[in-house]
């Protein structure tokens, strides 16, 4: 699908265009944010225990032996528990799994298999689901343009602008500093989404950590020009939209498991406070920028 951004009247269009790309290109799920988000878990509970069922279905079998009737909510209050610890958070989660006990485990994702050769681990590999919703209560009256999920849980948010009705990315950032409460379920730092996008139809900045007014965005741009020569923003596509990486690219399947399994991580630093003397340390969540990535998978491709 190939639609000039001329021909996007509205923001509304704009979204419909992005849910299209995914779930015709992409093989995202197109959820419905008012019957399937938990805001209070910034989960899609349904979306998850579909995942379980179909991957892992011999562990609930056990716990639902102890639990009986309680299963599911004890399911969802332990991952959620874990994710809100202060030594995890929802990368960790997805990485690791949650541990039950008596030798049950949940894992919320399955890794890219290096090799085709191990069916089962490809076939578990498969059955990760991505899916998307649009309009997301958040809050009450507050909600968000997209949110990205895997396997239910929330990942990535996007406030999308359309530069043809006169608004920018800029807007976009405007409206996470100074309309989205950060302290929520959903932007909880560590344990709610990993990045939000802001995005219009030229630009594309991403923010790892909300804070209100002092939120810091960097741009997720392909660079504009060749070689040395490249400098900031996006090239002019013609037949398309500029940020139609996002979801050509960015936003696959193979590339979201990539990106959670080789690149984003949680980077901790020691600092010494020269009023008190105490060591604090401080954690934030490092994404790659789109230059980095790229650079990193062209050099893979020559080994």
């Amino acid at each position: 699908m190939s639609v000039h951004s001329g021909l996007l009247r509205k923001k509304e269009d704009y979204q419909r265009l992005i849910l299209e790309h995914l779930r015709d290109d992409n093989g995202y799920q197109i959820r419905n944010a008012k019957n399937d988000f938990n805001p209070g878990l910034a989960m899609d509970p349904e979306l998850l225990f579909s995942f379980l069922r179909a991957t892992q279905s011999a562990a609930p079998e056990k716990l639902e032996k102890i639990y009986k009737e309680k299963i599911r909510n004890t399911i969802l209050n332990v991952v959620n528990n874990e994710i809100n610890k202060k030594n995890r958070g929802l990368l960790d989660v997805l990485k690791n799994g949650v541990d039950f006990g008596g030798g049950v485990k949940l894992d919320p994702m399955y890794r890219q298999p290096a090799t085709s050769f191990n069916q089962k681990l490809n076939e578990l590999y498969r059955h990760n689901i991505l899916s998307v919703m649009e309009e997301v209560y958040h809050k009450e009256n507050e909600r968000v343009d997209l949110l990205i999920f895997l396997n239910g849980f929330a990942l990535f948010a996007f406030e999308l602008k359309c530069n043809t009705t006169g608004q920018s990315v800029e807007d976009a950032i405007r409206q996470y500093k100074t309309g989205r409460d950060y302290k929520t379920r959903t932007f909880a730092f560590k344990s709610g989404i990993l990045v939000s996008f802001a995005m219009d139809l030229k630009e594309v900045y991403m923010c790892t950590r909300l804070k209100g007014s002092s939120s810091f965005f960097l741009p997720f741009h392909r660079g504009n020009g060749e070689d040395i020569e490249t400098g900031k923003g996006n090239p002019h596509n013609e037949d398309d939209i500029n940020v139609s990486y996002m979801w050509e690219d960015i936003l696959k399947k193979d590339m979201v498991l990539y990106l959670l399994d080789n690149f984003i991580f949680i980077q901790k630093e020691v600092k010494k406070d020269s009023d008190t003397v105490q060591k604090k340390t401080e954690e934030k969540i490092v994404f790659p920028r789109y230059h980095q990535l790229n650079a990193v998978r062209r050099l893979r491709s020559c080994l």
